[in-house]
């Protein structure tokens, strides 16, 4: 071999181990958020002897699988995991139409006070849910809403329809006006327009609105607290904390009843992981 040739495969090889060196950099990484997760489900598959032995390492021997089983059954899990469907499944189809409905005029229409009214919609955003706690708990039971899914649904999607709004009105904003000109020298009017046209543009937007807000939803804990007072009313983060109370000495049940409250967000994103990088990507280059 001549001296170029051993040095082009010198640079092939350093490249090579570059590659290499990087790819587990970025394995590494990704394991620290999901760490935790690891943990709990292995925790959730010990028995408790074996936690005090070895806390911190995998299940060993027999897997206890039916540890879900007993927390399921113990906690009332059934219960509370379609509660939270019922919450968050309205939630977010309220969240993403109306949010939609609303980012459409900001964002192509002219109309006075357009820029105030989206600068009143947008101050929801600086307004934290602990201020706002004590009204709703009021304003809900003077409505005859509490103890019922309404209670959840309508506060949540009040709160996190202006960032659906901002959301959406960026993504609307950065359609090539060609296309919407195109949709009105067709013969659409602006219904026909925001449904054929531009709803299938913010494709990624509306998904990635969905993920966000299933997962605020899924997790929220303070609502369910304050306005549920019935066992049968709550959703499951609410009704892991009581569970907790009460085997706070049975560390495996706790973590399968954790692992079963996170795993349908854990399932939303995987199924959606594609559009939701997609979207996040396509919001923060423009």
């Amino acid at each position: 071999m001549t001296h170029e040739s051993i040095e082009r495969l010198w640079h092939r090889i350093s490249r090579y181990r570059l590659s290499v060196l990087v790819l587990l950099l970025a394995l590494l990484i990704a394991t620290v958020p999901l760490a935790p997760l690891i943990w709990v489900v292995f925790t959730a598959l010990k028995n408790p002897s074996r936690v005090i032995e070895n806390p911190l390492g995998p299940p060993t021997g027999a897997w206890h699988w039916e540890n879900f089983a007993s927390a399921w059954q113990a906690a009332n899990f059934g219960t509370y995991f379609v509660n939270s469907l019922v919450v968050a499944i309205p939630t977010v189809l309220a969240v993403v139409v109306l949010s939609l409905l609303a980012a459409y005029p900001f964002a192509v229409m002219s109309f006075r006070l357009r820029k105030v009214l989206f600068t009143v919609f947008l101050a929801g955003l600086t307004i934290p849910l602990s201020v706002l706690i004590i009204p709703l708990f009021y304003e809900i039971r003077s409505l005859g809403l509490d103890g019922t899914p309404l209670a959840l649904i309508l506060p949540q999607v009040a709160i996190q329809l202006p960032f659906g709004i901002l959301l959406l009105a960026g993504f609307i904003r950065e359609l090539p006006r060609e296309v919407l000109d195109a949709g009105r020298i067709d013969g659409c009017d602006q219904v026909q327009l925001l449904r054929h046209v531009v709803a299938p543009l913010t494709w990624p937007g509306v998904l990635t609105l969905v993920v966000f807000v299933f997962m605020w939803t899924w997790n929220q804990f303070l609502l369910p607290l304050v306005l549920v007072h019935q066992d049968s009313g709550r959703t499951l983060p609410l009704g892991l904390a009581f569970f907790q109370g009460r085997f706070n000495t049975n560390i495996p049940l706790m973590m399968a009843g954790a692992t079963i409250t996170f795993l349908p967000i854990v399932l939303v994103y995987v199924v959606f992981q594609r559009q939701f990088i997609r979207g996040i990507t396509a919001g923060a280059i423009r």
